[in-house]
């Protein structure tokens, strides 16, 4: 069977569309099945550049020829990279690679030089354990770097432009000072002390969580501290939860670890715990959204929160509560974090991230640990990623204990639930018909429930309109969920909000 395709591209000073170069895709994997093994195998030849932008990509008659594959699976693979933004069509043009990739908003990369191999086989990374299980090809994360603004209506984003950028740059200049210059040293892989101080104070005030600051260890992120705790606690085979609907990138670091990924179905009460007990009553780790879940933002009830501790206790299983997005409740206070209960201080790891509240390249979270997980996730932190950057440590250290903190939240809070109405407003103006949108009582981003669409069309449509939508069922793995779109409004102005969903309404009436 012949595994190579011609797919165009663009040659030194010659028009993309004009010539041809030779792709290979692999063989296809009837395993996997063959339309989910197609869309991966363009997506990552996209994502990585061997698909330029503005490639023209085959007929879906030529391309199933090539490769022996029914034209209705070619066709799928195609609808399904047209609805994520991958590819775009217009009439007479064929169908094309998108110049700008979807959900990060940076270009595609430029063709590969022809005198450079397009693709080396068998090489020895191909074959590894960890890369297959974690599934590159469908990585959530951007794999090059990201600069742009979001588009409306981007998900899980808050707005960078209302950071104190001045105030930052005053901090950071003072730590730089020559009295401060040991800063520049290398740091505990626990963290900075000044910094495990500051959040421990932060988090008995905000979150309810009084614990000594030598139980807080400083990470790069929610999926860094995640990561850790499953090499700390588990093994390949062993059984964990995860919520379903529930964060791409955390399923995402489980099935990397080798460990059994058992989905637990959320309803509005948040993580169904009866059918957790029932279906891995052996689990070692559970993943918990339960102040905030994402992406539904539900909360889990004070009923099943007890009923989780309770089993924790009596198995021994540890929980793993990401504080996703507590800190953003516009009509109420947050309800207080799981690790705040009696009895939970030896079953409950909390993260939490800086990075969303602040700026995504901060890179700094914390994870507070039972007692006995102390020392040994500091030793897998410093065999694996060393320590976070001490000086921005430093600079955050001081951010937090001298208030700014505080203060750049309740700001950012004011001006979110601000959007928040008038997101809801503009989608009660406009989208009458089109979508029904949940109210929008805490967080960075709502889910809107598509009424006369499927997600694949809605998501085709608006992004061609310049609207980015997460679909639902990017989501999902077992528990299937109505038809919906996770919509985010804190990035945007009042102006924006309103001018893009006239755009919404406008690119959905035409389907």
């Amino acid at each position: 069977m012949n595994d190579r395709c011609e797919i165009p591209t663009e040659p030194c000073g010659r028009d993309r569309s004009t010539l041809v170069w030779s792709l290979s895709l692999g063989a296809p994997d009837p395993v996997k099945g063959l339309q989910r093994w197609l869309y991966d195998a363009l997506r990552l030849a996209i994502v990585n550049g061997r698909l330029p932008g503005g490639s023209v990509l085959p007929g879906t008659r030529t391309l199933a020829r090539e490769y022996s594959l029914a034209r209705g699976t070619v066709a799928a693979a195609y609808e399904q990279l047209l609805a994520e933004g991958y590819l775009v069509t217009r009439v007479g043009s064929g169908t094309r690679v998108s110049a700008v990739l979807p959900d990060h908003s940076h270009p595609a990369k430029p063709p590969v030089p022809t005198s450079v191999p397009i693709e080396t086989t068998h090489t020895r990374e191909s074959h590894a354990p960890w890369i297959k299980r974690l599934g590159e090809s469908s990585s959530p994360f951007p794999l090059a770097g990201v600069n742009a603004l979001p588009r409306p209506f981007h998900p899980h984003r808050g707005d960078i432009r209302l950071f104190p950028v001045e105030l930052w740059r005053q901090l950071h200049v003072r730590q730089l000072r020559p009295s401060r210059l040991l800063t520049l040293n290398d740091t505990s892989p626990a963290g900075l002390p000044a910094l495990r101080t500051a959040i421990a104070e932060h988090l008995a005030i905000a979150r309810g969580v009084r614990v000594p600051p030598e139980q807080i260890v400083v990470v790069g992120s929610v999926h860094q501290a995640l990561d850790l705790c499953m090499r700390v606690l588990t093994g390949p085979g062993d059984t964990v939860w995860m919520e379903d609907p529930g964060y791409v990138g955390a399923r995402q670091i489980m099935h990397a670890s080798g460990a059994r990924v058992v989905d637990i179905p959320v309803d509005h009460d948040g993580l169904r715990v009866p059918d957790g007990i029932r279906e891995a009553p052996s689990a070692a780790l559970i993943y918990v959204t339960p102040t905030r879940h994402a992406p539904l933002g539900v909360s889990l009830s004070a009923e099943r929160r007890a009923s989780l501790l309770s089993w924790a206790a009596a198995s021994g299983a540890v929980i793993f509560e990401d504080d996703y997005d507590s800190e953003y409740c516009f009509r109420s206070r947050p309800l207080p974090a799981l690790r705040s209960l009696p009895g939970a201080d030896a079953h409950v790891v909390l993260a939490g991230t800086f990075n969303k509240l602040m700026f995504p390249s901060l890179r700094l979270a914390y994870v507070v640990l039972p007692p006995r997980l102390v020392e040994p996730f500091i030793r897998a932190a410093s065999v694996t990623v060393r320590s976070a950057n001490g000086l921005t440590q430093a600079v955050l250290a001081d951010f937090l204990s001298e208030g700014h903190f505080d203060r750049h939240v309740r700001r950012t809070r004011k001006i979110y639930a601000s959007r928040a109405r008038v997101f809801e407003h503009a989608a009660s103006k406009h989208w009458q018909g089109l979508i029904d949108v949940q109210p929008a009582v805490a967080g960075l981003d709502v889910v809107g429930h598509l009424l006369p669409f499927d997600e694949q069309a809605a998501t085709q449509k608006l992004s061609l309109a310049g609207i980015d939508a997460a679909p639902l069922s990017r989501y999902t793995h077992c528990h299937t969920q109505r038809p919906g779109l996770v919509l985010g409004f804190a990035p945007f102005n009042e102006e924006e909000i309103d001018r893009a969903a006239q755009q919404f309404a406008a690119a959905l009436r035409k389907a």
